[in-house]
């Protein structure tokens, strides 16, 4: 579908203007850069000397959507959008996206719009909440001012924490957190990803603040951005981020067709150091050793700062071998290894070969994350209930042992 909305999104990132998305009569996407734009781009796969592969613009913009039919349905409904093709969706809802991105119709600029902030209060909270464990579908709601977009394909909802009271997101108003509630048909998902998330801090990987938000008999799980910063004003300011699927040019319908070592080389043309390379394979390792099944490339991210990329904070690290009807198989195989039972210290020093790392680091760093997990295979789970403590323990010990480090 084509669309009947506005040919051009002026696009915004971190509040300059950069250059703008259009849409030709036939729907291809194109992006132009400003003549002053900053040096940083607005994604890996757009870089500023129009290299990129031609239908890249349109990639990427779709990678801020979410990815089910009925949920990008519902938003067009929900916020009277021309259509359910990307640009009219975006030209909704584009005021608050992934990353440092403000994305509106030509000639709007982000200062002159919704200005407003727009309390959230406790009862349209839970309200929302409730109606995400039942639909998942149902990401927006009418009644709401909230004009933002978040992709993937668990739904959620954005909220901007302003001086302790939440409101709701749009141009002006940064979403500071994301509050992503449970299926019913997946009981404790909240608690195990902040119990994963957790852990992952607690070992040295960089990991967003997580908590359950409970509010008036609801509850979800609620992750802090790590594309935002605050400010002394109680506002945030967006800090530009893309996800690996977008980075590397790459549909979200793709998204599990990316591989380990694709990854790694992207990361090695951008950052010559190898230390966001490393930073990647450190993540890789705590999702394999947790039966992390489902990290696939729009679950990682970078953040695309002036003087380079790193790697974004870890994110959506969930078990998912705590429920029965998840696919096993790694969604980043390691060496050809697609279960995480099978992955040995010598699969991790071919992935390192075939990649141009250091075999020595990567085996280093990969025993110390094996290693951590599996002496924390008791208390970090201990949030969950008894059953599922007892399973991701048995998991974890199944997991690491023949990578950690043990005596």
């Amino acid at each position: 579908m084509s669309g009947t909305g506005p040919a051009v999104l002026a696009a915004w990132l971190e509040g300059r203007y950069v250059g703008e998305f259009v849409r030709s009569e036939h729907g291809e996407v194109s992006f132009h850069y400003a003549p002053d734009a900053p040096d940083a781009p607005v994604s890996l796969s757009l870089p500023r000397d129009g290299s990129g592969a031609r239908r890249a613009a349109g990639r990427f913009l779709r990678g801020l959507l979410p990815d089910r039919d009925g949920a990008r349905v519902w938003m067009q409904r929900a916020t009277g959008a021309a259509s359910t093709d990307t640009f009219d969706l975006l030209a909704a809802v584009g005021g608050d996206v992934a990353g440092g991105l403000v994305l509106l119709p030509s000639g709007v600029e982000p200062r002159s719009v919704e200005g407003e902030v727009n309390p959230a209060s406790e009862d349209a909270i839970a309200f929302r909440i409730r109606t995400l464990h039942d639909d998942t579908d149902h990401w927006y709601e009418r009644s709401e001012p909230a004009r933002f977009s978040l992709a993937g394909s668990q739904p959620k909802f954005a909220l901007a924490d302003v001086a302790g009271d939440w409101y709701w997101s749009n141009a002006a108003v940064p979403s500071t957190h994301i509050v992503k509630p449970a299926a019913r048909r997946h009981p404790g998902l909240d608690v195990a990803e902040v119990a994963a998330e957790s852990l992952a801090s607690d070992i040295g990987i960089p990991a967003p603040h997580t908590r359950i938000l409970e509010v008036a008999g609801e509850r979800a799980y609620l992750v802090e951005r790590f594309d935002r910063e605050r400010l002394e004003s109680g506002l945030a300011r967006r800090l530009h981020a893309e996800d690996l699927a977008q980075a590397l040019g790459r549909d979200p319908d793709e998204k599990y067709g990316v591989s380990a070592d694709q990854v790694v080389r992207l990361l090695r043309r951008h950052d010559a150091t190898g230390g966001v390379a490393a930073d990647f394979v450190r993540q890789l390792a705590f999702n394999t050793v947790i039966g992390n099944a489902d990290a696939h490339a729009k679950n990682y991210s970078v953040l695309l700062r002036p003087g380079g990329i790193r790697l974004a904070p870890i994110y959506d690290a969930v078990p998912t071998r705590l429920w029965d009807g998840y696919d096993e198989r790694l969604a980043m195989p390691i060496a050809g290894r697609v279960h995480p039972r099978e992955v040995t210290i010598d699969h991790w020093v071919k992935f390192a070969r075939a990649t141009g790392l250091d075999p020595e680091r990567v085996v280093e760093d990969v025993r110390a994350v094996a290693t951590a997990v599996r002496e924390r295979a008791e208390s970090a789970w201990a949030a969950l209930p008894d059953a599922q403590a007892e399973r991701m323990r048995d998991v974890v010990l199944e997991l690491t042992e023949k990578t950690a480090t043990t005596s």
